[in-house]
């Protein structure tokens, strides 16, 4: 902004004002937290250059050691992911009636699922609890059950209250990660979820 000559210190005071009002020149105090972390980033850097400069056996090292560590935080995860894609693909392929072409009823497969769990099998146990539950459901004309759906697509298509069908939801997820996620299951475990199941259906209020 030009002054004309002879101007009065007002006028220097408010083209000043004018220019200290700009953006590189606002201010604000930075929180102690972020001057914490600005401070220790200068110092991890400081003290990462003077290593290098000082010591670069010891700074070639270090960038091994973080690179493997990086390596194998990536390599940790592929493999949850791949369990668990695997265990689902599983899931879908194996929970089915046990022999191709054979039918029986709710109670049959409650029986074998408890014979199959008081001789310790107790993944093989869910997976025939659960046929059970199908079939019992379809008994109902809540479920169309076919021994090709897997658990999760039964548990889509049941016509069931809201409740009803989160619970059923529940006991799908319980059975896909005891089954085939690899997760610890023991005979309680195996009780609770057959209980769980045991209580009644409802179909969806009209």
């Amino acid at each position: 902004m030009p002054l004309q000559a002879g101007a009065g210190p007002e006028a220097y005071r408010a083209v000043l004002d004018s220019v200290f009002a700009t953006e590189p020149y606002r201010w604000a105090p930075q929180s102690p937290v972020l001057r914490l972390i600005s401070e220790g980033w200068d110092r991890l850097g400081a003290w990462i250059e003077g290593l290098k400069t000082d010591n670069p056996l010891l700074f070639r090292f270090l960038l091994v050691t973080i690179l493997l560590a990086w390596v194998g935080i990536f390599a940790h995860a592929a493999w949850l992911i791949w369990r668990t894609v695997r265990g689902a693909a599983r899931a879908d392929r194996q929970v089915a009636l046990p022999v191709a072409g054979e039918r029986h009823d709710a109670k049959w497969y409650s029986r074998a699922a408890d014979q199959a769990a008081a001789a310790g099998r107790l993944a093989e146990a869910l997976q025939l609890a659960f046929v059970a539950l199908a079939l019992t459901l379809e008994g109902q004309g809540l479920l169309q059950y076919q021994p090709s759906k897997t658990p999760a697509e039964c548990a889509r298509e049941a016509r069931l209250a809201g409740s009803d069908q989160e619970r059923l939801r529940d006991l799908v997820r319980s059975l896909y990660s005891y089954a085939f996620g690899g997760r610890a299951i023991g005979l309680d475990d195996y009780r609770r979820w057959r209980e769980h199941g045991a209580g009644p259906w409802h179909a969806p209020a009209h």
